[in-house]
């Protein structure tokens, strides 16, 4: 028997360390507070939404108050959106430093050329699982590769007052929310694989997510 053969279909090596987790939740939930704030911003507090909904409730504003009354919030909610854009900026550096700290077989690149590595070598009767594994391993690069340009356009955003930089502000800002939409997209997939998973596959996996390995 071919032994190169006989590891192909094998689960990956799964990361459930601390330093993970905290970074998974972490991220999670502040990805969570950025799209509420863009929510809040589209959609509930809309300068022209506020000033009809004002002048129809009775209130003695004028126009220009009410405008300056949704522009001062609105700007809040930006705030909060850059201080939550700050936060997830210094989660992906902490994501790069353990990438290249960690050991080589925790690190997303070795995992994922592992687990191409083995769905070439598969076998045509456990293809397609170890193509589900690999098809898996290919939407966390996906996310990586939008959560880093989220970083990298929202920083200019952050410093469009910089000379260099206000070239390109149009297309950051462009790029910014289109990937926004993609990340969105990915968080849609990554729920029902996992509650699909949690259900058919590997039962305890929410679990260990959230508490770790169990010790045997």
């Amino acid at each position: 028997m071919d032994t190169r053969i006989a590891p192909a279909v094998e689960a990956p090596t799964k990361d459930y360390r601390g330093t993970l987790r905290f970074w998974h939740w972490a991220n999670a939930l502040l990805i969570s507070l950025q799209l509420m704030t863009i929510l809040f911003q589209k959609v509930i507090v809309k300068s022209k939404s506020a000033v009809t909904e004002l002048q129809s409730s009775g209130k003695d504003v004028s126009v220009p108050q009410a405008r300056e009354l949704a522009h001062i919030i609105s700007e809040r909610i930006w705030a909060w959106h850059i201080y939550f854009g700050w936060a997830l900026v210094a989660l992906w550096v902490f994501w790069l430093v353990l990438q290249l700290s960690g050991p080589s077989e925790l690190r997303f690149s070795a995992r994922l050329l592992g687990v191409l590595r083995r769905y070439r070598l598969a076998p045509p009767a456990d293809k397609s699982k170890a193509g589900k594994i690999l098809f898996a391993k290919t939407t966390y690069a996906l996310f990586y590769l939008f959560l880093t340009i989220m970083v990298a356009t929202g920083l200019i955003l952050i410093f469009e007052d910089v000379s260099w930089l206000k070239g390109i502000h149009h297309l950051a800002e462009e790029t910014h929310n289109v990937t926004m939409y993609l990340i969105i997209g990915f968080i849609l997939i990554h729920v029902v694989g996992v509650v699909w998973a949690e259900m058919k596959e590997d039962h305890g996996l929410i679990s260990r997510m959230v508490g770790g390995e169990e010790k045997k």
